[in-house]
């Protein structure tokens, strides 16, 4: 998997999140914003260690 498709999984992930209401947890904006502020050699190390998923919990979690 390269980087792209290692972002867009982190995205994805973070647009199918949802509160306890049903309402979307983060807008596609802001989770852009998010993930663009996070350094690609941060996320290139952390590739072969982290799931998209793990990502997204991080982000998230910073909110």
């Amino acid at each position: 998997m390269d980087l792209q498709e290692y972002k867009q999984l982190i995205l994805d992930d973070l647009l199918t999140r949802i509160t306890k209401s049903g309402e979307p947890m983060i807008d596609e904006h802001t989770a852009i914003e998010l993930l663009n502020s996070i350094d690609d050699e941060d996320l290139l190390d952390g590739m072969l260690f982290n799931e998209p998923k793990d990502v997204a919990d991080v982000i998230i979690e910073s909110l």
